[in-house]
């Protein structure tokens, strides 16, 4: 029988249960398929409910805003329960969400589903990376926070593409129904997977407290904020943009978008060789070339080749972009990890009902052109609060230099 070492303040266990990790991993993977799979059926759920794509997209809309809500509501409440129940309970919550989606009777329901699915969402993601690496060794903790964001990696690059391409096929009910099954076997999986991951202190709001406390932090999530609202005020609308206004066809979307999936992921790993070189270069080169591809993808719809390059910048950029902020983040939270990571689920779906519902109202009463305008303009401001951070880094280490001579 294992026992359990402490480390930071959080009980591990001597010997690594990969088995427990894998069933995690596979539990972000269901969830972030069924979240962001209303983004390839669009155009389904637009002629099927005959609302317009404004309206659709709260489909990712109500999901973030209620993952907003969820994230600190979950932490603060499950106090020290077994990390095992609280994980199950959320994973039975998306299936029932899938299940709803697909048998929706009207819009007000998928939607109601949607809602479910978003209270899983934010529960989900505030404790899942803390309850990994306590599955492991804290030498192991890396690769088991690795294997956790590996499976998110994979569902955003067979979320849209497959719920774009069965949408086309075999219609946005299917992609919905298939989802659940994924869901489903996932469950049961972690009914089987899962040990008992005890947890030796509770969330206090004093802990999400002294994370406001430091300028850095602060500009680290206001960085979040606008590089999540961006790319969702755009790729929200991905599908419809490049149907209507670039006038791809069906297959050569599935296409693309698979691609940029696959891109993300390289993106991912690209971002880890270089910020292990230099963490402020590798953001500051990703923000502006994440801003720029959005201007790509706005100026020349009429171009597909020049919309190709964007779309490929973009994808790049956005599997990067997670990297740098988390790595700053993670190095200045190491007093209130899992505030901090509840926090970041917290900002992170908050950006993405912002950016979507910006980009809604743009697209509704503008047209879908705007949904790239409006991405790129949000992650205009994404640059600036790079910079904004790297200059409080700069200052911090510039201070804590003065006082280590003056010693």
């Amino acid at each position: 029988m294992s026992t359990t070492i402490t480390h930071g303040g959080a009980a591990r266990s001597d010997r690594p249960c990969w088995r427990g990790v894998l069933a995690i991993a596979l539990g972000g993977l269901a969830l972030v398929v069924i979240e962001f799979l209303p983004v390839g059926l669009l155009p389904g759920i637009i002629k099927g409910f005959g609302v317009s794509e404004g309206t659709a997209g709260l489909t990712v809309t109500a999901t973030a805003a209620f993952g907003f809500i969820a994230a600190p509501i979950t932490a603060l409440s499950v106090g020290r329960l077994d990390r095992r129940i609280v994980l199950l309970a959320l994973s039975a919550l998306v299936v029932v969400s899938g299940i709803i989606s697909t048998l929706a009777p009207n819009f007000a329901v998928l939607l109601l589903a949607r809602v479910l699915l978003g209270i899983g969402v934010g529960g989900f993601w505030s404790i899942s990376i803390i309850a990994a690496s306590r599955l492991v060794p804290a030498d192991k903790v890396p690769k088991a926070s690795s294997l956790v964001f590996s499976g998110i990696s994979v569902a955003t690059v067979i979320s849209v593409p497959m719920g774009a391409y069965i949408a086309d096929h075999a219609g946005w009910r299917i992609a919905f129904g298939i989802a659940s099954v994924l869901a489903i076997a996932v469950f049961i999986f972690q009914l089987v997977a899962l040990p008992k991951i005890e947890t030796p202190s509770a969330v206090t709001s004093a802990d999400f407290a002294s994370l406001l406390k430091s300028r850095k932090i602060i500009a680290v999530y206001l960085a979040i904020v606008f590089i999540v609202a961006g790319h969702f005020a755009a790729y929200t609308f991905v599908t419809p943009y490049l149907q209507q206004v670039v006038r791809f066809d069906a297959n050569e979307i599935s296409s693309v978008l698979l691609l940029y999936g696959a891109l993300a992921v390289v993106g991912a790993f690209l971002a880890g060789v270089l910020a292990s070189r230099d963490l402020r270069k590798t953001v500051y080169a990703n923000v502006a070339l994440f801003f720029a591809s959005l201007i790509a993808m706005a100026v020349s719809p009429a171009h597909w080749s020049i919309v190709l390059v964007g779309l490929v910048l973009w994808a790049v950029c956005w599997g990067m972009a997670p990297v740098g902020t988390q790595l700053w983040l993670f190095n200045a939270t190491q007093h209130a990890p899992e505030a901090a990571q509840s926090m970041n689920t917290c900002v992170f779906q908050l950006s993405i009902t912002c950016g979507s519902l910006i980009g809604g109202l743009a697209v509704d009463h503008i047209d879908l052109h705007a949904s790239m305008w409006t991405g790129a303009a949000i992650l205009l401001l994404a640059v600036m609060a790079v910079l904004a951070v790297g200059r409080i880094e700069s200052a911090d280490m510039l201070s804590a230099s003065q006082t280590e001579k003056a010693r």
